[in-house]
């Protein structure tokens, strides 16, 4: 369960915005930033992970496709001794807590959807791979780097349970307004990072963007090719690859560049950085 935790300053009141409705903004805000409710949206994400994308939680009296099965305090107070290893936190996460926190079911739910679509844990990982490709540029030719990052992002991208169960309930819910405006926030700071990743290397690497286009709008389309090999590679479970061998996301950066930059495809093989990355 440890997987759907945050660091510890992340400042959860500006997440969870359903706990003790009835009591002063002081109040709710102590509540929202205390570990058990916490806990409560950790363990119901830890429940929709291994019911829909796992397997590992089957039960026979609810419907397999209903979306968000065994969400009560009930339940997860009986699931917490199995996959919450702190005693004092497991005992913590009772039937009582969850009414005291949540007025209705619906409450939970509307909290557990915006603890799970919280940007922090994207950008999180999304910052640890761009310094690590930073780091790798001063060993690796350009597209050397290019291969490797793009395999580390998909595999990145496919290990992050995070990622997996936004991606399953953006699907089961397209029109769901707080989803669209999650997943739109999301977009936004990680395109952010990417961009500035990519003004970084191409400085570094001595190249030009060709008239009109901007380090952003690489950032979108490679973005957008990332999506549709995740998407892909979810479906068929496999990472989508070309007649060479080599995987689809890789191919279309390769291509795509040379057209966006001032580098002919076969420099790119030996092309080295120019420049200390700033």
């Amino acid at each position: 369960m440890a997987l759907w935790n945050g660091e510890d300053d992340e400042d959860l009141s500006l997440v969870f915005q359903e706990v003790r409705l009835s009591r002063t903004a002081k109040t709710r805000q102590h509540w929202a930033r205390d570990p058990i409710t916490r806990a409560f949206c950790d363990l119901g994400a830890y429940s929709l992970f291994e019911h829909h994308l796992s397997g590992g939680l089957p039960s026979a009296d609810v419907p397999e496709m209903k979306l968000f099965p065994n969400m009560g305090g009930e339940h997860l107070m009986k699931l917490a001794p199995v996959v919450v290893p702190d005693a004092w936190l497991s005992e913590s996460l009772s039937r009582q807590r969850y009414v005291d926190t949540w007025a209705h079911h619906h409450a939970y739910i509307t909290d557990l959807i915006a603890y799970i679509f919280r940007s922090a844990p994207t950008l999180r990982r999304v910052k640890r791979m761009t310094a690590e490709f930073t780091q790798a540029a001063a060993e690796l030719p350009l597209a050397e780097l290019i291969r490797e990052a793009a395999q580390a992002e998909i595999a990145s991208a496919l290990d992050d349970p995070v990622v997996t169960l936004q991606t399953f309930l953006q699907a089961a819910l397209p029109r769901q307004p707080k989803i669209q405006e999650a997943v739109r926030r999301i977009e936004h700071e990680m395109i952010n990072e990417w961009t500035q990743l990519y003004e970084v290397l191409l400085a570094g690497y001595g190249l030009t963007l060709r008239p009109g286009l901007t380090a952003r709008d690489l950032a979108e389309l490679f973005d957008t090719v990332i999506e549709g090999v995740l998407l892909r590679a979810r479906s068929g479970g496999a990472v989508p690859g070309t007649s060479s061998g080599q995987d689809v996301l890789t191919t279309s950066i390769l291509v795509m560049l040379p057209a966006m930059c001032d580098v002919p495809l076969s420099e790119l093989e030996h092309r080295e950085l120019q420049h200390p990355l700033l």
